[in-house]
């Protein structure tokens, strides 16, 4: 075997792990409770191994006061029913109202607000491809 195939085997070996290490480490999701939209919130990996990344966007209207919160996790499936809010207790004397917004995703930190383009170890990974396909073109 000459060091020009043994080059070539040991990127492409390089480049099919670094693609598989993203999956093997586990679905993150980013994760928050009841904060405001405009608070961030910590990636953490799920702890179910084929589970879903939450989005829910809340809004809470009383009155003439509007309150706005999100929540961010994983859970082992998508809820079927999409208000987990549950009723909403009827008041004659006071004007109030609940809005939920809920979303899944299976794909790793997809439950951010505004789309990521892919985790670091994706945008790692297709520049590694990319050098790796040049590097394989001189070596040839």
């Amino acid at each position: 075997m000459n060091s020009s195939h043994a080059m070539k085997t040991c990127v492409l070996i390089l480049l099919v792990a670094l693609l598989c290490a993203e999956r093997a480490q586990g679905l993150r999701c980013y994760q928050c409770l009841g904060v405001t939209p405009e608070t961030s919130c910590q990636p953490a990996l799920c702890q179910y191994p084929d589970g879903v990344c939450i989005n829910q966007e809340v809004e809470v209207t009383v009155e003439s006061y509007k309150e706005k919160r999100k929540n961010k996790f994983c859970l082992p499936t998508c809820p079927e029913d999409q208000d987990p809010l549950g009723n909403f207790p009827h008041n004659p004397f006071i004007t109030a109202s609940v809005s939920s917004k809920l979303s899944c995703c299976k794909g790793d930190l997809c439950n951010a607000a505004v789309p990521t383009g892919g985790s670091i170890w994706t945008l790692a990974g297709v520049l590694l491809v990319s050098l790796g396909s040049v590097l394989l073109q001189t070596l040839l």
